[in-house]
């Protein structure tokens, strides 16, 4: 996914299309997941004076572990960006979208590994998964309304319920 900015001067007038499939295998350790499927980048790239936009969609699925059951879980990727390429010397702005074009080549990989990255998220929890676990190993979870009923006496602690305090 590199083009030559000589490349894209002969397009000038129209856009070039573009579509590629791209893996990124070592972001399935270092994003935590299960799997990454294969990322679909389609898109155009237009030339302008000084700058190169890139216009792309990626698609895509991660494959992370429930937060509540840790079984897997397909989570959908779809990014829709404009990306800007610059030839200009000058330093570039902290805008998220504008990239530096590097011996007069762009390179979209990095940019979509990017997007990839920041787009992943935090924790997901199967959409089947019951919301509410109400007991487990030596726990229950209570309502209000359990709580403020009387407690169960112990039958060997009885007897002390008839003793009054004075």
């Amino acid at each position: 996914m590199k083009w030559s900015i000589n490349q894209l001067r002969k397009h000038q007038d129209t856009p070039l299309n573009f579509e590629s499939d791209v893996e990124f295998p070592h972001l399935i350790d270092n994003l935590q997941l299960i799997d990454l499927s294969p990322i679909h980048v389609e898109g155009t790239l237009s030339a302008k004076s000084k700058e190169v936009y890139a216009d792309i969609v990626i698609t895509g699925h991660y494959v992370m572990s429930c937060a509540r059951t840790l079984e897997p879980v397909e989570v959908p990727i779809h990014i829709e960006s404009l990306e800007v390429f610059d030839m200009n010397d000058y330093e570039l702005d902290e805008d998220v979208n504008r990239h530096e074009i590097i011996n007069g080549m762009i390179d979209l990989k990095p940019v979509v590994e990017e997007l990839v990255v920041l787009e992943k998220p935090v924790r997901v929890v199967k959409e089947d998964t019951e919301m509410s676990l109400t007991k487990g190993k030596g726990w229950e979870v209570v309502d209000e309304d359990q709580l403020q009923q009387k407690p169960a006496v112990d039958p060997r602690l009885a007897k002390l319920q008839d003793l009054e305090l004075e």
